[in-house]
């Protein structure tokens, strides 16, 4: 039988119960004693709101501290990962090398700082740049043009960036629960299938992860992830090469110890490519808030599919018509949608109609 925490109000009146009680008379309705009453009753709630706080706090939960998340997820061996800088390399033309600390930056106003330096090559030369700030914010597409903040004798201003990747935000404490959960209810098995979710899932930036038994036939685990905080949410040629060395081989970020897949298990990148899905919606009553909240509800639906599941048109009307504030609403979407094994589902444009 659930407890309920009781109100101050019926406190107050037991309280006061109580108190005729023990002294066998009505008191009146201002007194000494009508206010020591309310001033305990009032202690007495704090307690309860106290104890309620501790509860939250015991398992782990949306309803826990923040810190309590990500101090119990440590002691489980989940670490929260911290903020990275995107790093890459960048070609310019010229016949001279460029200085460690070159700082270099992109026609929005990001900045690059060289780490490694190549030596010239055909008329090129290739550095390695970090981005200064920690973050998604950092990363670079292939192309994007860096100009050098100031001259190098014998080398163009202008670079081209062939691909700068790594960035990712500090994970938040609902992220750090998720793996923690998932690790309680799939304990690592030193290469069981799930252990690859879990590794993949452990490498800055990875918000989702999945893995298959089997999937090149005996002795073989195919392993898929995504960055869902970037533009392109696919990894580069750069990410499924470091994805392929953590998994191989990586200090366990609790106990420092080395930990990868077995000997004798070839771990193979599943490569993904997405099916985009647009909707046209409209809804009643319609406003730039209640868009903005059924647009996340349609994500956090999608977010749950698995590479080859079925996009199901009952659960996207759900994630529209469970929207606090939707009386109503028209969706063009009017079947399910399937997906091949390689294929993940994503949420396309969503034109709003007008009521």
């Amino acid at each position: 039988m659930p407890f309920n925490v009781p109100t101050i109000r019926s406190l107050i009146e037991s309280g006061l119960i109580d108190i005729e009680a023990s002294l066998d008379t009505i008191l009146p309705k201002f007194g000494i004693e009508q206010a020591l009453n309310a001033a305990v009753s009032g202690s007495l709630r704090d307690l309860y709101d106290y104890q309620s706080w501790i509860v939250r706090q015991i398992i782990p939960s949306s309803e826990s501290e923040n810190q309590t998340i990500i101090d119990t997820a440590r002691s489980e061996g989940v670490i929260q990962k911290l903020a990275t800088n995107a790093t890459g390399p960048v070609t310019f033309a010229g016949n001279s090398a460029i200085p460690i600390d070159t700082v270099m930056t992109h026609s929005d106003g990001r900045l690059y700082q060289v780490t490694l330096s190549n030596a010239p090559s055909g008329g090129n030369v290739i550095v390695q740049v970090e981005a200064k700030a920690t973050g998604a914010a950092g990363n670079l597409i292939a192309g994007e043009t860096l100009t050098l903040v100031s001259t190098v004798p014998g080398i163009q201003p202008n670079g081209l960036s062939g691909g700068i990747t790594g960035g990712a935000e500090l994970e938040t404490p609902a992220q750090v629960l998720e793996r923690l959960l998932f690790r309680k209810r799939n304990p690592p098995m030193g290469g069981a299938v799930h252990d690859y979710v879990g590794w993949c899932r452990e490498v800055a930036g990875v918000d989702r992860a999945w893995a298959v038994d089997n999937y090149q036939g005996p002795a073989t685990v195919g392993y898929a992830f995504v960055f869902d905080s970037r533009p392109d949410i696919l990894p580069t040629y750069i990410d499924q090469l470091t994805m392929a060395d953590y998994i191989y081989r990586h200090k366990d970020p609790a106990t420092g110890t080395d930990v990868g897949r077995p000997g004798g298990i070839e771990a193979v990148h599943i490569p993904l490519t997405l099916k985009t899905t647009p909707l046209a919606i409209t809804i009643y009553p319609d406003n730039a808030d209640l868009r903005q909240s059924v647009q996340a509800s349609i994500n956090g639906y999608f977010k749950t599919l698995s590479p080859g599941s079925i996009l199901l048109l009952s659960m996207v009307r759900t994630a529209i018509g469970s929207t606090v504030g939707i009386s109503d609403y028209e969706l063009d979407l009017s079947a399910d949608v399937t997906a091949i094994d390689t294929e993940l589902h994503a949420l396309g444009a969503i034109t709003w109609g007008t009521p």
